[in-house]
């Protein structure tokens, strides 16, 4: 039966005109951004550094920056598209288990967030060699280091699912898909960002802030880079392991409430 709803959560995804236009968007502001950057190159405007691994972690540092947006319009449209419709309570009353329901939603939304992930990095080095070609004639992959896409592939999707299962939250307490992205875009771009003005105060409790441990994450992604250096982080944060078991930690348990509150959840009238 889970594999079943899974697979019908997966056709409805699909279908839905949303995830298309996602996709069409940020292929054109990936394009844009390698484009214009690359022209700046060859007319002398910013100075040449590094080749195809520049711009894959160029490609990763515009994706994160406009990741709280993916992430937000992926996980409330897949997790609460259909609360105004009324056809969730449609597939309930049909027999099918609330678990069964929330678990393959929850599969999908990290199914398609990690869609989006390998998108960005498979469109970035794509637009990228065909970019260097047209400017510069080739492709320099000296320096890239493939073997590590893979590790940056999962610590960027590891970094998304405090995000994901936050809108999954906002999704089921709202009844709405507007308002959950828009509640998890807010907090993203703006509650956080007020919140590291409160570090010096609380520390502690700042270290745990899912864009604190993103970072962590991705400064790791400098390995793309055989000749990089890699960055220096504050003795105070935490190690690569601890912000991995932490994210883990705050993603279950963000779910486990929300399941808690959608088993409970009156969706009748």
């Amino acid at each position: 039966m889970f594999l079943r709803q899974v697979n019908i959560e997966l056709r409805k995804t699909v279908k839905h005109p949303a995830l298309w236009a996602g996709l069409a968007a940020l292929t054109l502001l990936l394009a844009l951004f390698v484009f214009v950057h690359h022209s700046q190159i060859k007319y002398g405007f910013i100075p040449i550094e590094g080749g195809l691994e520049s711009d894959l972690l160029n490609g990763l540092a515009l994706y994160n920056w406009i990741s709280g947006l993916i992430y937000a319009v992926t996980a409330s449209v897949i997790a609460a598209y259909d609360y105004p419709e009324r056809t969730l309570q449609l597939w309930l009353t049909r027999g099918l288990p609330r678990p069964i329901l929330f678990l393959a939603r929850l599969t999908v939304i990290l199914l398609f967030g990690a869609l989006m992930i390998a998108f960005t990095l498979l469109t970035t080095l794509g637009l990228a060699a065909l970019s260097r070609t047209l400017f510069f004639g080739g492709v320099d992959v000296a320096h890239l280091k493939v073997a590590a896409l893979l590790p940056a592939f999962l610590r960027t999707w590891w970094s998304a699912l405090p995000y994901l299962a936050l809108t999954v939250l906002l999704a089921v307490l709202s009844r709405s898909p507007l308002f959950a992205a828009g509640a998890i875009i807010f907090y993203a771009d703006i509650l956080e960002r007020l919140a590291l003005l409160l570090s010096d105060r609380y520390p502690a409790l700042i270290r745990f802030l899912p864009g604190q441990l993103a970072l962590i994450l991705q400064a790791q992604n400098f390995t793309l880079d055989r000749a990089a250096t890699q960055p220096t982080l504050d003795p105070h944060w935490m190690s690569e392991p601890q912000a991995i078991l932490s994210i883990g930690v705050i993603f279950l348990v963000t779910c486990g409430v929300t399941f808690l509150i959608f088993s409970r959840q009156d969706l009748g009238g």
